[in-house]
């Protein structure tokens, strides 16, 4: 079950376990932990994303590192580490983003998401978290490569705005919409959620918002309307 909890500027998501019941493969690193079984860390390695024009690729890399026997009582037993790489044509790939791990915060992890159909904006999505706690925040990240720049919309403000009250949804980031917009689908909260997280839902139906990077607005997205899939996996078919 996953909860999304205001907090921390963008939104929450509540788990009820901590690490999934199964080791996630080792491309998938939306969401690594360290593992119960000796020695303990995990490394994962995305696909490369290529994009439509062929002349970026980027992947993602999430170190979980377990210090089991080493930390002081109360620290964290794991530690993540999260990089972006990302390459031109002809150069090598260089990290452009680094998630370090932090004392309220010591989980992180990227996952992929697409490039714009123009082949200059990257999408990705950031997942924080606190190994002690609850909880694991999301947020979209959108890497501009041409300026070799980042922009990380604040949806809880973005929400709050929205619905002109503080609330919660289950969101995930879905990909770019055909004019460049940012795509969040929703779902609502069911009533034992809210009692749980203490907040009521945003809304009571499944819905899909187009987040304007100009001005983080929402407005939403229609029914029947799809997504672009502009980048490809490396060795994939078209």
């Amino acid at each position: 079950m996953v909860l999304l909890l205001a907090g921390s500027g963008f939104l929450r998501a509540q788990t009820a376990n901590a690490a999934p019941q199964t080791a996630p493969a080792p491309t998938d690193t939306s969401y690594v932990t360290c593992s119960d079984k000796p020695p303990g860390s995990r490394m994962a390695k995305s696909g490369v994303l290529v994009s439509p024009d062929g002349k970026r690729r980027a992947y993602a890399e999430v170190e979980a590192r377990s210090l089991r026997g080493q930390s002081a009582p109360g620290a964290p037993a794991c530690v993540n580490n999260s990089r972006l790489y990302v390459t031109g044509d002809f150069n090598d790939y260089k990290v452009v983003f680094l998630q370090e791990a932090t004392d309220a915060e010591s989980g992180n992890s990227l996952r992929l998401v697409d490039w714009s159909a123009d082949g200059r904006r990257l999408l990705v999505e950031l997942a924080q978290w606190a190994y002690e706690g609850v909880g694991v925040a999301r947020s979209p990240l959108v890497y501009d490569a041409n300026y070799g720049l980042f922009r990380q919309p604040e949806l809880l403000n973005v929400f709050n705005k929205q619905f002109g009250m503080e609330c919660s949804l289950e969101v995930h980031v879905a990909g770019f919409s055909p004019d460049g917009k940012v795509i969040l689908e929703t779902q609502p909260l069911t009533p034992e959620e809210e009692e749980v997280l203490g907040l009521p839902t945003c809304s009571k139906k499944k819905s899909a918002w187009a987040l304007n990077l100009t001005n983080d607005t929402l407005a939403p997205f229609a029914d029947g309307s799809k997504l672009s899939h502009n980048g490809k996996l490396e060795g994939e078919s078209k």
